[in-house]
């Protein structure tokens, strides 16, 4: 077993030794680049590797943003389109009516407690008193 494991050792040595040799020659003192030139290979395999990564985020992140704006440019086209089909309503100058004002519930009962104004002297009454509009029985109210 002993005489095996040298043997194998002896061997790998001769390998390391003949391949420095090829690349590098005879001269000992050039076999000390051996190790530099794999720290400067590793280095560039570890550069392209880095740059690849940056590249590919680099596309993924234009491929997104190309995609936000296509889905906005999208959205506005379908916009236009629905006003196209619904207008807005007009006032009488030809200017858009704006939307009705939303009012919650709160701010519903505060307006129901404001008393109205009292009608001038200058209104009278009138003679007859309006009926209440009456309404159709619903689910709701009946």
């Amino acid at each position: 077993m002993d005489f095996d494991s040298q043997l194998i050792e002896s061997v790998e040595v001769r390998r390391e030794r003949l391949s420095a040799s090829f690349l590098f020659g005879l001269n000992p003192t050039e076999r000390r680049w051996k190790d530099r030139t794999n720290f400067f290979v590793y280095g560039l395999i570890l550069a392209a590797l880095a740059c690849a990564f940056c590249v590919g985020i680099s596309f993924i992140v234009n491929i997104i943003g190309n995609w936000l704006a296509e889905r906005e440019e999208r959205d506005q086209q379908q916009q236009q389109r629905n006003e196209q089909i619904h207008p807005p309503p007009q006032g009488a100058e030809g200017r858009p009516v704006p939307a009705p004002a939303v009012v919650s519930p709160s701010d519903t009962a505060v307006l129901a407690d404001i008393a109205p104004p009292a009608a001038p002297a200058t209104l009278a009454a009138p003679a007859t008193p309006i009926a209440p509009a009456t309404l159709p029985p619903t689910p709701w109210r009946s």
